[in-house]
C-alpha cells in the first residue's frame, strides 16, 4: 500500500512539472474569460449615446423615483393616461367573485434581463392582507378579503428579482436590480444607504443619473460639467444667462400645489373661514388652475365643481359670516412651506392680511406634524381612489377632515367595480370635498428640464 502511494506521489510530481505552467495558463484564461473579461468589456466605449442627468433627492436602491424604476422594469400591468390598467406582464386578467378574486396570465415570452424566464413565483408583490396562489408557471391567482376596484392599478409597480448564483459568479452584476425592461442597471456608486451615480444602458443608449440633495448642488454639478441635464428643477433662474443652454418647461397635470388647512385647529375649524382664505389666494399666472384633487386627465374628473376664482369681495362676504356681529376678524395663522414656494407664500399672506388675518411664515424642510396651513405640492395618484388622503380614520389623512358624506363616497368609491358607478361616486367626492375646503387647490406644478444644446 505504502509503495503504491510513493509510486502515484512520484508520478503527480512528475506530471506537475512537466505541465505545471500550462495548467496555470488555462486556469488564468479561465478566469480572464468568465470574471475579468466581461468587465473589461463593459469599460470599453461603445459609442452609444451618452444622458448625464440630474435628479433632486436622496434615493435607495429600492425606493427609486417610480419614472427610472419603471425604465428598468416592467409591472404586471400598466398605466393609460387616464390611470386605467393595460395589460404589461400580464396579458389579461379575469375579476371573480364580486371583485375578491382577481386571476392574472402572464405573457410566457418575457426573460428576465439575467436570461431567467419570467414566471408565476417570481411575482413578490408586498400585499397586506392579500392571499397569493400560484396556479402554474403562468397563471396567479389573487383572493382579497373585500373588493378593491384599484388592485389592477397596484400590480403597475415595477417588478424586480435577484440575480441567480451562477450570475453572481460569472457575470458579476453590479446591481441586484434585475428588471425585464429596456434598460439594465450597469453600475451603482452608493454613499452609505444612499445612491450617488445609477448606471443604466439599453441596446441604443446609455444614461447615467447623478443625485443630489439640493437645487442649487445639481446647479453646481451643471456648471462644473459633470452632468448634462436637470430634471425637475423648480427654480431654472440661476441658469437663465448662462451660456448654450435650453430650459424647457414641464407641465405635470399628476401634481397640485395647494394650501391644506388643519380643519381640527380652532383657528381653521370654520368651513366659511377657509373658504375666505381660499377666495383671497391670488392666481398664478402662467400655471393651469387646479379645481380638485382628481388628475384632470382622469376618466372620473369633475370639472364642475365650485372653482373659488379670486375674489377679495367674496372673501369679505364670508368672513362677515364667520365673525362675531359687529366685530373685525383678528386671527394669527402659520403657514407653512418649502423653500421653493417661498415667494408664492409671501404674495397669500399679502392676500391674507387685508383682511384681518396676520400671517407667519415658516419655512420648513419636512412635513411637520401640527400645522395650521401647509403649502405644498402633492402628487395625485392614478387611480380616483383617495381613501388614505380625505378619509377621518386614516392617521395620513393630511387635513384632518373629518366628513360622514365624504367618508361614505371613499368607501363606496374602492369597493365599486362598476366603472360608472365608480365614476358617479367620484364626480359626487369631488364636489363635496371642494365645498368643505380643507385644502385650497392652487395650480398643476411645473418643473423645468435644464440641458445643454
Amino acid at each position: 500500500m505504502l509503495r503504491n502511494l510513493r509510486r502515484l506521489y512520484w508520478l503527480l510530481s512528475a506530471f506537475l512539472k512537466k505541465y505545471l505552467v500550462r495548467i496555470l495558463a488555462v486556469t488564468g484564461l479561465t478566469v480572464f474569460v468568465f470574471i475579468a473579461l466581461p468587465q473589461l468589456i463593459r469599460r470599453i466605449p461603445s459609442g452609444k449615446p451618452h444622458t448625464k442627468i440630474a435628479r433632486i433627492g436622496q434615493f435607495t436602491v429600492r425606493q427609486l423615483p417610480l419614472d427610472i424604476q419603471r425604465l428598468i422594469s416592467l409591472g404586471l400591468t400598466d398605466l393609460a393616461a387616464d390611470g386605467t390598467a393595460t395589460p404589461s406582464l400580464a396579458l389579461r386578467w379575469e375579476v371573480k367573485d364580486a371583485g375578491q378574486r382577481y386571476i392574472f396570465h402572464l405573457d410566457d415570452t418575457v426573460v428576465w434581463q439575467d436570461g431567467q424566464p419570467f414566471q408565476a413565483a417570481d411575482v413578490t408583490y408586498a400585499l397586506k392582507d392579500i392571499e397569493q396562489n400560484i396556479t402554474d408557471s403562468q397563471t396567479l391567482e389573487f383572493k382579497l378579503k373585500e373588493p378593491f376596484a384599484p388592485f389592477p392599478q397596484v400590480l403597475s409597480t415595477p417588478l424586480f428579482r435577484r440575480s441567480s448564483t451562477l450570475s453572481r459568479i460569472f457575470k458579476r452584476p453590479k446591481s441586484e436590480l434585475i428588471g425585464t425592461g429596456e434598460y439594465q442597471v450597469n453600475g451603482v456608486k452608493q454613499r452609505g444607504q444612499f445612491i450617488e451615480i445609477l448606471d443604466l444602458e439599453s441596446p441604443e443608449k446609455k444614461i447615467t443619473y447623478r443625485f443630489y440633495t439640493t437645487e442649487q448642488a445639481a446647479i453646481l454639478g451643471f456648471k462644473l460639467g459633470e452632468v448634462d441635464t436637470i430634471e425637475n428643477l423648480t427654480d431654472p433662474a440661476p441658469l437663465a444667462d448662462w451660456p448654450n443652454v435650453n430650459i424647457e418647461e414641464i407641465p405635470h397635470l399628476n401634481r397640485y400645489v395647494a394650501v391644506f388647512f388643519n380643519t381640527q385647529d380652532p383657528n381653521l375649524a370654520d368651513k366659511n373661514l377657509r373658504q375666505a382664505l381660499t377666495y383671497a389666494i391670488p392666481e398664478k399666472g402662467g400655471e393651469q388652475r387646479a379645481l380638485g384633487p382628481i388628475h384632470p386627465e382622469s376618466w372620473v374628473y369633475n370639472p364642475q365643481v365650485k372653482e373659488y376664482a379670486t375674489s377679495q369681495s367674496r372673501a369679505k362676504e364670508l368672513l362677515a359670516e364667520f365673525a362675531e356681529e359687529g366685530e373685525a376678524v383678528n386671527l394669527t395663522i402659520r403657514l407653512d412651506t418649502t423653500l421653493a414656494y417661498l415667494d408664492l407664500a409671501e404674495k397669500i399672506k399679502a392676500a391674507w392680511e387685508p383682511l384681518g388675518i396676520t400671517t407667519e411664515i415658516r419655512v420648513i424642510n419636512f412635513l411637520p406634524q401640527e400645522y395650521q396651513a401647509l403649502l405644498a405640492v402633492h402628487q395625485i395618484p392614478p387611480d380616483p381612489d383617495q381613501y388614505t388622503l380625505w378619509h377621518s380614520t386614516q392617521a395620513t389623512n393630511l387635513t384632518k377632515i373629518q366628513s360622514p358624506k365624504i367618508d361614505k363616497l371613499l368607501e363606496d368609491g374602492r369597493t365599486t367595480i362598476d366603472r360608472t358607478e365608480r365614476k358617479e361616486i367620484y364626480q359626487d367626492f369631488q364636489r363635496f370635498l371642494l365645498e368643505e375646503s380643507p385644502a385650497a387647490f392652487l395650480f398643476y406644478q411645473t418643473t423645468h428640464t435644464v440641458s445643454r444644446k
